[in-house]
Parts: structure tokens; C-alpha cells; sequence
């Protein structure tokens, strides 16, 4: 199976997500929906030299889908993991520093693998990470707070991403079956969304 394939299919069903929205714009000039599309479309990764970089620098070796990951979207994923914060290439330390410090408030004696990457935290209670152990793919971790033990989330990264997809295309079907709701982005930042009553019949999406 190639890697490269893999995340290339993630980055296509993000697309198809964002190219039939479950939302209608109301209030929001034409250059926010245009930058609104082009966050969702545009894939950024970070170079091969940024990666081995930071390899380096860690003592680890990233999984072959992992690494695609980083190569093809990490620096600009679209909506993927939306709603949790994301460690770049530069905050891995610090990500692994707040991960042990969450450990800690459970159980100082708790602590991590000296591989594991922490990438993804949620919330502030709870946080994500693979071993740099080179493979093709791994399973990632998970840790709640006040576990006594990390748990696997997937048999593999790939399988995490994917379980995430299939989560985001079944929730934006059934908003489409519900009729959809309003967006409004505005040009401060942020975003309203506003979404009709179901007894009162309205569908943005048929308007």
C-alpha cells in the first residue's frame, strides 16, 4: 500500500466535503467565502529537511504514513481534527511538555515513551501521539485525564484519520438530510452559524 496514496485520499474527501457545504452564507463578503474555501482545499505540508530536521532534533523516525501526513497537510489540514489544537513541526516539545504536565496532575509518576510524539491536543484534558519508531504505520495513543493508562484509539494512524473522516461525512449527510443551516463568517474573525428550527420548515439549503 503507498502512503502517499493513502493521505492523497484524505485530502480528496476533505475536498468533496467542502465542495457540497451543509451551510449557506448569509451576511459574509464574497473575498471571507473565497479564503473560507481556499483553508478547506489547500493542502500545506512541511519539507523533507523540516522533517528529518525535527527527527533529528527528537531522536525519533516518523512511520511512513505519518510522515507522508506531515509532507502532504500538517502545516494546513483543512478542517481535518478541527475543534483540537494541533502541535507544528516546532511545538512537538512543548506539546510533549504540557502532555507530561497533564500526567503529572494524576500522577507525578507517571511519564511518557521517550518515542512518543504528541500531536494533537483536545480540550486541555486529553491528548494524542505515535511512536517514532520508523514502520510503516502505528497505533496512536490516547490519554485521558486522570488514566492511569494511555489507550490505543486505532490499529493504525491511517485507521484514526479515517475513523475521523467517516465521522465528519456522516454528520455533514445528515445536516444535508436536516436541510442544512446559515454561516455567517465575519471579517474580525470568528464565525456565526444559525441554524432553523426543525418544526419550522425551513431548508437554507433549498433556498
Amino acid at each position: 500500500m503507498d502512503a502517499g496514496l493513502i493521505v492523497a485520499g484524505w485530502r480528496k474527501r476533505l475536498v468533496a466535503l467542502a465542495d457540497q457545504p451543509e451551510y449557506v452564507f448569509r451576511d459574509t463578503p464574497h473575498h471571507l467565502i473565497e479564503q473560507h474555501y481556499q483553508r478547506l482545499t489547500t493542502f500545506v505540508g512541511y519539507s523533507e529537511q523540516e522533517i528529518t530536521d525535527v527527527e533529528t532534533r527528537l531522536n525519533v523516525r516518523f512511520s511512513v504514513v505519518f510522515r507522508q501526513y506531515l509532507l502532504q497537510m500538517a502545516k494546513s489540514p483543512g478542517d481535518l481534527f478541527c475543534g483540537s489544537d494541533l502541535a507544528s513541526l516546532s511545538e512537538f516539545e512543548q506539546f510533549r511538555v504540557n502532555a507530561l504536565e497533564l500526567l503529572a496532575e494524576t500522577d507525578p509518576a507517571l511519564t511518557l515513551p521517550a518515542e512518543a510524539i504528541v500531536f494533537l491536543f483536545h480540550q486541555g484534558y486529553t491528548f494524542d501521539y505515535v511512536l517514532g519508531v520508523e514502520g510503516f504505520d502505528g497505533p496512536p495513543m490516547q490519554w485521558m485525564e486522570t488514566e492511569r493508562e494511555p489507550r490505543k484509539i486505532a490499529s493504525t494512524f491511517a485507521d484514526m484519520v479515517d475513523a475521523e473522516l467517516r465521522l465528519m461525512e456522516s454528520n455533514h449527510r445528515q445536516c444535508r438530510q436536516n436541510g442544512g443551516y446559515y454561516l455567517t463568517l465575519h471579517p474580525g474573525g470568528g464565525t456565526t452559524q444559525s441554524y432553523p428550527a426543525l418544526a419550522s420548515g425551513e431548508r437554507p439549503l433549498d433556498q
